[in-house]
């Protein structure tokens, strides 16, 4: 795979070299660029398989220069300091990044994933990744199956189910999607958006709970007449989600 790395930092550029000669020789740096301005010219003389991508650089972000190119016919791994924000965009759009300092193994698992999915798949993502790093609250989530990608909003979605390291979502419209990654990540990404996790394998949009019924132990009636479980320490953290979500 032919690769650019764009960095304000020569040193980072350097110390990504390196690891990429190390970790991922089949990946080869063909051209480097400082920040947005130069990167732009750069990408649209260059056609790179893949790009390193900083997120903060002294003329602008990545994201800047994302939306600069339309729509990028390369893979993109965004390379980043801790910037919550940033991940959460991440994360809601299925896009790949590694933070900084770089880690080997992280490097490696991003390079591989980079040569899986259609050109269509990658470009969607990115789309929802522009649209939702403006939103404090993104409203669309990247779900993908074993041979779709899809645009969900966050609204369209009544509950997830775990199934074993599988989640499934079902949808206002009565589809479901199997998506192959944990519960536990969507209940990290989704928990702000009023979703709460009942029991260890079900996570609830509050938006379409109905009732809580004690009786047979505690169960969760939902607006589409499916009933979910409760463990019986969650029902008070329940009720004040419910006092807060009202």
């Amino acid at each position: 795979m032919k690769a650019i790395l764009i960095d304000d930092n020569s040193s980072n550029r350097n110390n990504l070299k390196t690891l990429l000669t190390i970790y991922a020789p089949d990946v080869e740096v063909i051209a480097e660029a400082s920040g947005v301005t130069d990167g732009k010219s750069l990408l649209l003389e260059s056609k790179p398989d893949l790009v390193f991508l900083d997120i903060e650089m002294n003329d602008g972000t990545g994201f800047d220069l994302l939306a600069m190119l339309g729509k990028p016919n390369f893979k993109i791994i965004f390379v980043t300091a801790h910037d919550q924000f940033a991940i959460k965009a991440f994360k809601f759009s299925a896009i790949d990044y590694i933070l900084k300092p770089v880690d080997p193994d992280d490097l490696v698992r991003a390079v591989e994933k980079a040569k899986d999915g259609t050109g269509e798949e990658y470009q969607l993502k990115i789309g929802s990744l522009l649209q939702n790093q403006k939103e404090s609250l993104p409203k669309r989530i990247v779900l993908t199956d074993s041979k779709n990608t899809y645009l969900i909003s966050i609204d369209e979605i009544i509950r997830c189910e775990a199934d074993v390291n599988y989640t499934r979502f079902f949808l206002t419209d009565k589809r479901t999607i199997f998506v192959s990654k944990t519960l536990k990540l969507y209940h990290e990404i989704l928990q702000e958006q009023g979703f709460f996790r009942c029991h260890q394998s079900h996570l609830i949009n509050l938006r379409f709970f109905d009732r809580y019924d004690k009786s047979e132990g505690g169960v969760i009636h939902m607006k589409n007449d499916e009933r979910v479980p409760i463990s019986t320490r969650k029902k008070d953290e329940l009720m004040s989600q419910l006092s807060k979500f009202s």
